[in-house]
């Protein structure tokens, strides 16, 4: 059994409506270190001030290992620059997507001792392990560090976890829970008193040329038992009353099989639970939505992107339109409620694309709809194309990730893209949120959040009127709800002495 050595591990957030999301990530690294007999502490730092950093202090760590978002790399370094300055004697720690995808840039910015690249799990165990023996790190595989001499030294890349049962669930007691369980819930159009997200596979076969999930969980899929799944499920209906899961999987409908079996379990065992997931639409298949439908499954999210075929060979989708508009048409026949979410400002895309996409749109008549900006994360191919051809930034890389302004300029201004957003958002309104707000039980629980909380409801309105995106309004003042509620349960607590800390889950 380890003894003595204390872990800290840090999230830095930053403030939007995303940041309610529990840090599965850091959860399963904490409860992998658990397991192995570590003491641990997560602290999921406040996006909205640092009231929770002197907990860091005071807990005096002999290890900190924090995680790092794209979005969150300006808040990840002042963070960072406090820990270096109130727990001098740690050893820091990084990992997470944008260190996997920039180790060296990351090291050296975050003033860190060890870059941790990929999976972090088995990682941060083996380091752990070392550091608390006493014994030499520098040859643990998945690492960036340097030297004596000052150079930088990257040790071979560590193997991916292939049994997923193997790692044990998010260790979700570290943290005050119920402090993510936030309504309205993240399923749009779906009042959840208690949702959460819960993820089933590592690894996504497509080559999507924005997406950066290859550099943590590569391209093969590893998948969890079907047991294994519904045992999570089931632990967090009994433990945590929730109401509704979203499968975060990057495509949950790629193995049929699984996924048969999956229902199959939940409707034997009357599993009661509302979920949603994320599917692919060459996934599409009849006898499995229809079984998905059946076992609880209440919405399913496809990123459709583009109606025009030219585009989404650019993208690399590995979809074209036709495919789009049979998935939607089984998902319609089976009953299911869809969203469909698609992407402004692509390689390729002229007026004519833009307009196939309005026109696919229209076709498939999706229960809801998104739309976002074309985003250069680093380490994926849109990058490496963005750089290559020097593509108009208007953004800088590494210190921000999906805005509601264009962050690259291809084709069009951002005016141009602004406005495309804009329209197709309008033609969305009623099903988006209208139609969803007109229904008894949401009405009365929106208009009651507005009520007790109306400067969020100012900001939306502000916002809606510069942008003329209703999506914008609503997400604004969730932005606000979640960051108010935060700071009145904290207010409360410090009142009736439970602790800040705790409240805010430090």
């Amino acid at each position: 059994m380890p003894s003595g050595l204390k872990i800290a591990l840090v999230n830095p957030r930053v403030e939007s409506y995303s940041s309610v999301l529990p840090p599965l990530g850091v959860l399963y690294i904490g409860a992998v270190l658990e397991k192995a007999g570590f003491e641990v502490r997560v602290f999921d730092v406040s996006p909205y001030d640092d009231r929770t950093l002197p907990d860091i202090a005071a807990y005096q760590p002999d290890v900190v290992g924090m995680t790092v978002l794209t979005d969150y790399w300006l808040r990840a370094k002042h963070v960072a620059e406090f820990i270096r300055k109130e727990v001098p004697k740690a050893t820091l720690i990084v990992g997470g997507i944008h260190v996997s995808t920039m180790p060296e840039e990351s090291l050296a910015g975050l003033g860190a001792h060890i870059a941790a690249i990929g999976e972090g799990e088995m990682t941060m165990l083996d380091l752990c392990q070392r550091l608390a023996a006493g014994t030499s790190w520098q040859d643990v595989h998945g690492i960036l560090f340097k030297d004596a001499s000052g150079q930088v030294v990257r040790t071979p890349p560590r193997a991916f976890i292939e049994n997923l049962d193997d790692v044990p669930m998010p260790a979700r007691h570290l943290l005050n829970f119920d402090e993510y369980l936030i309504p309205p819930g993240f399923i749009r159009g779906r009042w959840s008193e208690r949702s959460t997200p819960v993820i089933t596979s590592r690894g996504c076969p497509f080559a999507c040329i924005w997406c950066a999930s290859k550099c943590i969980f590569g391209r093969t899929v590893r998948r969890r038992s079907v047991e294994n799944v519904i045992q999570e499920v089931e632990h967090l209906i009994r433990d945590y009353q929730i109401d509704t899961i979203w499968f975060i999987d990057d495509t949950f409908t790629l193995h049929k099989k699984w996924v048969m079996e999956f229902c199959r379990v939940m409707i034997e065992r009357k599993i009661k639970v509302a979920w949603g997931c994320q599917a692919h639409v060459k996934t599409a298949d009849e006898e499995m939505f229809a079984a998905m439908k059946q076992a609880g499954l209440v919405q399913m999210d496809f990123g459709v992107e583009s109606g025009s075929d030219r585009v989404l060979k650019a993208l690399k989708k590995n979809a074209d339109a036709e495919s789009v508009r049979r998935a939607f048409r089984i998902a319609k026949k089976v009953g299911i409620r869809t969203m469909a979410s698609f992407i402004f400002g692509c390689p390729s895309e002229d007026y004519e694309d833009v307009e196939a996409t309005f026109r696919l749109a229209r076709e498939i008549r999706p229960d809801f709809a998104s739309s976002f900006f074309l985003t250069p994360f680093p380490g994926t191919e849109l990058m490496q194309m963005a750089q290559e051809n020097h593509w108009n930034f208007h953004f800088t890389p590494g210190e921000t990730g999906m805005k509601k302004t264009p962050p690259l300029l291809i084709h069009f201004t951002a005016e141009e893209l602004e406005h495309f957003r804009a329209r197709f958002q309008k033609m969305f309104i009623w099903r988006n949120c209208l139609h969803s707000l007109l229904r008894p039980s949401v009405l009365g629980r929106a208009a009651w959040l507005a009520m007790r909380y109306p400067k969020g409801l100012f900001l939306g309105t502000r916002k809606f009127m510069k942008t003329h995106v209703l999506d914008d309004l609503f997400f604004e003042f969730l932005i606000y709800y979640v960051a108010e509620r935060t700071r009145r349960r904290a207010r409360a607590a410090g009142r009736s002495g439970t602790g800040v800390r705790e409240e805010v889950g430090g």
